[in-house]
């Protein structure tokens, strides 16, 4: 899981960190505090001409290798990545925060998820800020997390951080091959309590499920239910029809979709499943 680099910038090689100063147009220092530098790094990206034009000044072979690093959570290490996905030395939202590590900082993917282009193609990052806050925190009690601190941000990252972990044995497969489903599809309406729950607005989705988890019987809808607590589907609200009830649709993640190769497990990942974020 990346991290963020303000409050965290002298974890990594200063050297490495010279690229992505010179895109911002900043430069990090210890005297400058956490926040100071978060704002600094946010108003930069702001003022900046937006990631499109950035990654469109990449080569194929870049470009490639900045979406393999998406699809695998915002990181990798160079052992566990095909050599085609390397081309990583150019690419400014890329650092190489130690030796043969490489990750986008939680504040590019803050950014980056603001961004049209990654909402509309799937991509996990970007659709997780788009929930509603009681959804966002149905789920993270759902996958077992006692998450009190911090405020939406944070939560954001906490559920990403947790589907990397639970997308794992996956192995990017699933038995659902839909890219999209309407969720009446799956549960009509009239046909399940906890499911109508939610439609009726006397419940979340999250917490719907998590009891539907406990109670289903079936086999695939089962398989179902795990894909969404792991985030390979996540919920949509479809756009209004004047006269009609609201409708939903669950979308495939592109994470989701996307064996997750890194073995390596970092301390300070470990630290964290334990504790308080070190980061």
């Amino acid at each position: 899981m990346p991290f963020s680099l303000s409050g965290n910038f002298k974890a990594c090689e200063r050297s490495k960190l010279r690229n992505f100063e010179k895109h911002l147009g900043i430069i990090l220092s210890e005297n400058q505090t956490q926040l100071q530098q978060h704002l600094m790094i946010r108003r930069s990206l702001q003022n900046l001409s937006g990631s499109v034009s950035v990654l469109s000044g990449l080569s194929r072979q870049e470009l490639l290798s900045f979406i393999f690093i998406l699809t695998q959570f915002g990181d990798i290490t160079r052992t566990e990545t095909p050599p085609e996905y390397l081309q990583l030395e150019s690419i400014p939202y890329v650092i190489e925060w130690s030796k043969g590590h490489y990750m986008i900082p939680l504040e590019i993917l803050e950014h980056l998820a603001h961004e049209r282009i990654f909402k509309d193609q799937g991509y996990l990052f970007a659709l997780i800020p788009a929930l509603p806050i009681k959804e966002k925190k149905s789920w993270i009690r759902w996958i077992g997390v006692d998450f009190e601190k911090g405020g939406d941000r944070d939560l954001n990252f906490e559920i990403y951080f947790q589907c990397r972990v639970l997308q794992k044995p996956f192995l990017g497969k699933s038995l659902v091959q839909e890219s999209e489903i309407r969720l009446e599809q799956i549960w009509p309406r009239g046909k399940n309590e906890y499911i109508d729950w939610f439609y009726k607005g006397l419940s979340t989705f999250y917490y719907a499920m998590e009891e539907m988890s406990r109670k289903e019987k079936d086999p695939f809808l089962l398989h179902v239910i795990e894909l969404i607590k792991s985030g390979k589907f996540i919920l949509k609200k479809l756009p209004d029809t004047y006269g009609k009830e609201t409708s939903y649709s669950l979308v495939g993640t592109v994470e989701g979709n996307t064996p997750q190769l890194r073995e390596t497990t970092f301390q300070w990942e470990v630290e964290r499943l334990r504790k308080d974020s070190l980061f």
